[in-house]
């Protein structure tokens, strides 16, 4: 069976002038349950969305998120930012605690080298990164832009 277009079907052309629709368009489903909200898009763009732990999934990669959208966890009393479900951001999650997630890079935090180790990021391994210096470099030029080219946080696919 063959559907035929409606671009030039009466009733619908008509519709269309009735509308003000010039042009013929597409549209995307918004579902509020899985994509994030704009409102929602803002808080996480400044850092500041405080989000329960039972709303948190963890990707098969080991990284987090929220909805449709990678991000980067933290709470008051942490000094870094976490990327993967390494055991600190676990034992928070099984304690039920909220965190603070963001998508760019926080300031005067460095990032989880657990986390880095879990997801082998930039060839950090945690049983051949016995050397410090080598852990402390990747974490000190750790650069979130460059993480993201590996791990993009939206939309995910």
């Amino acid at each position: 069976m063959k559907i035929k277009g409606f671009e030039d079907f009466e009733p619908f052309i008509q519709l269309r002038k009735i509308m003000g629709a010039e042009k013929l368009g597409s549209f995307e489903l918004f579902d509020p349950q899985r994509q994030i909200t704009y409102s929602e898009r803002e808080l996480l763009e400044q850092g500041t969305f405080n989000i329960e732990s039972s709303r948190l999934k963890i990707l098969k990669d080991k990284t987090i998120a929220f909805k449709n959208t990678r991000l980067w966890l933290n709470w008051s009393d942490e000094e870094c930012f976490h990327l993967a479900a390494c055991e600190h951001v676990q034992k928070r999650r099984h304690l039920k605690a909220n965190f603070i997630a963001g998508l760019n890079q926080p300031n005067n935090k460095t990032v989880c080298l657990e986390c880095l180790q879990l997801l082998k990021f930039d060839g950090l391994d945690a049983r051949r990164s016995r050397r410090l210096d080598l852990a402390e470099t990747i974490q000190k030029e750790f650069k979130l832009a460059d993480f993201q080219k590996e791990y993009p946080f939206y939309p995910l696919v």
